[in-house]
């Protein structure tokens, strides 16, 4: 964690402030109760009025006067620490302090006395304990993302897939897309990506229709279990250059390590069940650690067919070697899941869908000290996920036609009317990562420099078997642009380069102030040096912190991040498109010309987004307000907006001559970086440190959010051609774009409750929905731009020639849906049942309210029932004596 202290005492780090004295060296390592390195632990020097704050590895370094030096080491959650050493002149002192939490437990929740009251990073995050997390009573790290501001309550569980978008509203299908796929997901250093998946044709779906499959969108959060996470950071603002491939936001998880009692958790509600087995231990003078996890959940208990089922597990080794100079970190996951739609008695069409994937991954983290203020960090990972997808139902046509052609060309066809279709589609996406950096802190003129440098590769491919399936029993056939079977391992990967360097510089000027400035640079592509590479370019971030007072500050930052398209949007499944030459129903005889259109777009680029925020925070007694405004503007985004023409004609294939005998037109869409979306909005927060008489502690938290989207050269085609007797010709007139703009204001209101004398937590929330609303844009102009024809000509017209093609509009279109002061309140209870058990209770929406709102924009009386169901559960949670005792090492 990093600290406020940090700021107040940079200037001084690694440096001697007095002149004339004789110096010595101070060094250390500040760990925790368990022997972890403690991040940003503040070492300061009273006397000296110096100090400066540990790296990652927990060491730090400190020039100053020799003698007798008193000095103080301050964490967060931690009780402060104050000795005195004897520094000799010209030499130096190592120590190792290792600190005792301030907290105290609840079974295995470790509950931190208080919060920090403002901000303590440049970068505008929140942060998540495990402590929190337990209390939360999550099931997947979908659940632990409702403690970030700006997201709507939901219950927990897994029947329906989890993705997160960060200060971002829904005004169109592709932004979301584009929005949850931006959002960066790191798992003990490691990015995790979705650019590989090629899930695009079962998208298995609920009984509501919600679809399931997560392909050229965001990661399915659900795969990642809550109960083995030791924290979570959530960075809103701009983050760090070592951070990429990312346009909206990263979520940091850190998972749990270190030796701790063997703990076995039972959750249970009516729609979720879950198992949970992990602990520490050391072995053969190694560190190792493990989790297991099972949960099983289904949507809605009338409709068991419908479920969710996740087996997962962990387990990690850490090696510390060469007198602690190298740490290495093996980390080995596996993830399997189960998305069912099974077979209801009452489907007529005999539907059976589901998505089983398993995931399985390595990842190695090596520390290697150079110096007590220089470091090597190396961090690589294989992870494979093994995705399969099935479908199978009915399909009832008229009478119709299927080939089984693979090439252009023509032969003779059958006909079709009913069949029961199998379609599955299996993808092995492969993700390799590597990055190494270097780190160095170090003093220029009284000023703390850390400096971090390094490079990143990652390759990322699928070599599934792809599309399966019976050619003469397609999954569609309604209409002529149909699909065939399709291997994936021919498609090229999309390998990533990227450098960066930044230097965080703390110093004085008037005042305390941080300036981060960093620049990074990406290229995307599968052959950077031979210029085919879908995108590059550099991507400067900078964030200053200035705390002209000790308990104010500001904060003000730019940063430009970018996103590789996925391979999902660069080699999508071509067209097969088949016209039936000869169509002669009563002699059972069809002949059919297949024509393939390919919907690659190989100068397809990344995505780039333009973040700007200001900030203050200001302690006030025993108080902490924060105010944080933001602007995100993403551009070159992802969407189907390039409109590309089919035509071809009938041939009588009997006749030598080959004589046209028709001709068939459509359109087909292609991506494009045509998307631009903008978001800005205002957060505000407002806590308390713990007030008399139990110890309660109150947090407010408002977030307003505005978002709107629009697509450059984008038109709102007639959904077919039509004939025009004054152009005597079919034509398909295009339109403006109608858009979308929505915003909406959310306020939580928090009561945490932490009874340490009743080994008892509580907590209650409240969300008020202010108001959360949207309209359409563009809905009165309705006249057409311009047509286009069946051979693929675009035609612009005039205003006056435009009037012939106007697009009406329902007067209920113009409306503006705007839902207000909608509540919803929660309470969760954690208790303890003696030193090593707690039973945790939880229950959204306690009063089971659900204010039904009247959509505007319908033709008739609807209405949205709103807030989650009633919803409550339970968690038992048992911890038991580790079966191997982790030895002290001597320092």
């Amino acid at each position: 964690m990093r600290v406020s202290c940090k700021i107040i005492l940079t200037t001084f780090c690694l440096a001697s402030l007095l002149t004339g004295a004789e110096t010595g060296l101070l060094r250390g390592r500040i760990l925790d109760e368990k022997g972890n390195p403690l991040q940003a632990a503040n070492v300061i020097i009273p006397r000296q009025q110096t100090g400066c704050s540990t790296d990652e590895s927990g060491y730090f370094s400190i020039r100053l006067e020799a003698g007798e030096v008193p000095f103080t080491v301050s964490y967060m959650g931690y009780k402060t620490y104050s000795d005195t050493v004897t520094v000799p002149p010209g030499d130096s002192r190592n120590i190792t302090v290792r600190m005792t939490l301030d907290y105290f437990k609840i079974g295995d929740v470790v509950v931190l006395a208080e919060r920090e009251l403002i901000p303590d990073a440049v970068e505008t995050s929140t942060r998540i304990n495990s402590g929190e997390i337990e209390h939360l009573q999550a099931s997947s790290l979908g659940d632990v993302m409702l403690l970030v501001p700006g997201q709507r309550f939901e219950n927990p569980g897994m029947a329906e897939k989890k993705q997160v978008s960060i200060r971002n509203n829904v005004t169109d299908s592709d932004a979301e897309s584009n929005e949850l796929f931006g959002t960066q997901i790191i798992i003990d250093n490691i990015p995790l990506s979705n650019n590989a998946n090629l899930q695009l044709d079962t998208k298995t779906t609920t009984s509501s229709g919600d679809v399931l499959a997560t392909a050229n969108s965001g990661l399915d959060m659900r795969q990642i279990p809550a109960d083995n996470l030791e924290e979570v950071e959530v960075i809103r603002g701009i983050p760090s250059v070592k951070y990429g491939d990312l346009t909206s936001g990263i979520v940091n998880v850190k998972t749990k390590t270190g030796l701790r009692k063997h703990s076995l958790k039972i959750k249970y509600n009516f729609n979720n069940q879950e198992a949970n087995l992990g602990g520490g231990f050391s072995l053969f003078g190694q560190q190792f650690d493990y989790n297991a996890n099972y949960a099983h959940s289904v949507r809605n208990i009338r409709i068991p067919e419908e479920n969710y089922s996740r087996l997962a597990g962990q387990i990690s080794m850490t090696s510390v070697l060469l007198d602690n100079i190298l740490t290495l970190k093996n980390r080995l996951y596996y993830t399997r899941s189960f998305d069912e739609r099974g077979l209801r008695p009452d489907d007529l069409y005999q539907t059976v869908k589901y998505n089983r994937d398993y995931t399985l991954r390595f990842s190695n983290q090596s520390t290697y000290l150079l110096s007590t203020s220089q470091k090597l960090d190396y961090n690589f990972s294989v992870n494979m996920t093994r995705q399969n997808s099935y479908r199978k139902q009915l399909i009832s046509t008229d009478h119709t036609y299927v080939s089984d052609r693979m090439t252009e060309g023509w032969q003779e066809g059958i006909y079709i009317q009913n069949y029961i279709s199998e379609l599955s589609v299996k993808g092995r996406a492969w993700n390799i990562y590597q990055d190494l950096n270097y780190h160095q802190e170090l003093i220029l003129n009284k000023t703390t420099h850390t400096f971090l440098a390094g490079i990143t590769w990652r390759l990322e491919f699928n070599d599934g078997e792809g599309r399966i399936y019976d050619p003469l029993e397609p999954p569609t056939v309604s209409s002529n642009k149909r699909e065939r079977p399709r291997p994936y391992d021919d498609i090229p990967g999309l390998s990533t380069t990227s450098f960066y360097a930044e230097d965080k510089i703390e110093g004085r000027l008037l005042m305390d102030y941080q300036l981060n400035l960093g620049i990074r640079y990406d290229m995307y592509g599968k052959d950077h040096f031979a210029g085919t590479h879908h995108g590059s370019g550099l991507n400067p971030r900078i964030n200053l912190m200035l705390s002209p007072f000790q308990d104010t500050r500001f904060r003000i930052g730019y940063g430009r991040t970018s996103k590789s398209p996925s391979l999902g949007m660069l080699y999508p499944n071509p067209i097969y498109f088949d016209v039936d030459d000869i169509n002669d129903i009563l002699n059972n005889r069809v002949i059919v010309s297949t024509y393939i259109y390919s919907l690659e777009n190989p100068d397809l680029k990344a995505s780039v987004q333009n973040k700007i925020e200001a900030s203050i925070d200001q302690k006030i007694g025993n108080f902490g307000l924060s105010l944080t405004a933001f602007s995100n503007v993403t551009d070159h985004g992802f969407a189907t907006t390039l409109s590309r023409p089919i035509f071809e004609y009938k041939y009588d294939r009997d006749d030598p001559d080959m004589t046209v005998t028709d001709s068939v037109f459509t359109t087909y869409s292609v991506w494009e970086n045509s998307l631009t979306t903008y978001s800005r909005g205002i957060e505000a927060s407002i806590q308390s440190r713990p007030l008399t008489p139990l110890n309660m502690q109150f947090r407010l938290e408002g977030s307003y959010i505005y978002t709107t989207s629009e697509k450059e050269n984008a038109y709102d085609y007639a959904t077919t051609y039509r004939y025009d007797p004054g152009l005597d010709e079919r034509i398909k007139p295009y339109w403006k774009p109608i858009t979308m703009e929505a915003d909406k204001f959310l306020i939580n209101y928090i009561l945490d409750f932490r009874l340490k004398d009743l080994g008892a937590w509580a907590t209650l929330s409240a969300q008020q929905v202010v108001f959360d609303r949207n309209r359409f844009l563009g809905l009165e102009d309705s006249l057409a731009v311009g047509y286009l024809t069946p051979g693929g000509n675009r035609v612009l017209l005039t205003e006056e020639e435009g009037s012939a093609f106007v697009r009406s509009q329902p007067a209920y279109n113009f409306r503006t849906e705007s839902v207000q002061n909608i509540w919803v309140f929660n309470f969760r209870a954690t208790k303890g049942l003696g030193d090593n058990a707690r039973l945790s209770f939880f229950v959204n929406n306690f009063f089971n309210s659900h204010p039904l709102y009247r959509r505007k924009r319908t033709p008739v009386e609807s209405y949205l029932k709103q807030n989650p169901d009633l919803y409550f559960g339970l968690e038992l949670s048992v911890q038991m004596n580790p079966l191997f005792t982790l030895r002290e090492s001597k320092e």
